[in-house]
């Protein structure tokens, strides 16, 4: 007598980590007349379905869509410029500029930043600000 037909299954896996390069000017030089634009973009990105990454401005807002640019030498003297993610205001309260998800390989915004010309009691010299941008998993 033979045993009965038996019939095993094996699982077969393979992962790939998820993975983004977020790419973010290292400076940006205000205009005097009009707005000035910057992009916040991606490369290699390679996300599990149904993963999303949201990015945010974690430092730099000083007011609702307002940057404060500090003036070098005499910091207490300040201009301010405003600050929108796709034509929208930026809140202190929940600052995200965008998001993405998927896989795109080739270099791709995810968010068209403006900022306005500087206003304010503009004294002679540079003035700077440091943005930060964090991105982090949704």
């Amino acid at each position: 007598a033979y045993a009965a037909d038996k019939e095993g299954n094996t699982v077969v896996e393979y992962s790939v980590e998820g993975d983004y390069t977020l790419v973010v000017p290292e400076k940006v030089n205000l205009s005097n007349d009009n707005a000035t634009e910057m992009s916040v973009k991606t490369i290699n990105r390679n996300l599990e379905p149904g993963k999303e990454v949201e990015v945010t401005l974690s430092s730099g807002l000083s007011a609702d869509g307002e940057i404060e640019l500090q003036r070098v030498g005499a910091i207490s003297d300040v201009i301010t410029s405003s600050f929108k993610s796709n034509n929208s205001v930026v809140p202190m309260a929940n600052p995200v500029i965008g998001s993405f998800s998927g896989y795109a390989m080739e270099e791709t915004e995810v968010s068209k930043i403006q900022i306005g010309n500087p206003q304010g009691d503009k004294k002679a010299g540079a003035y700077q600000t440091t943005l930060t941008f964090t991105a982090a998993f949704k």
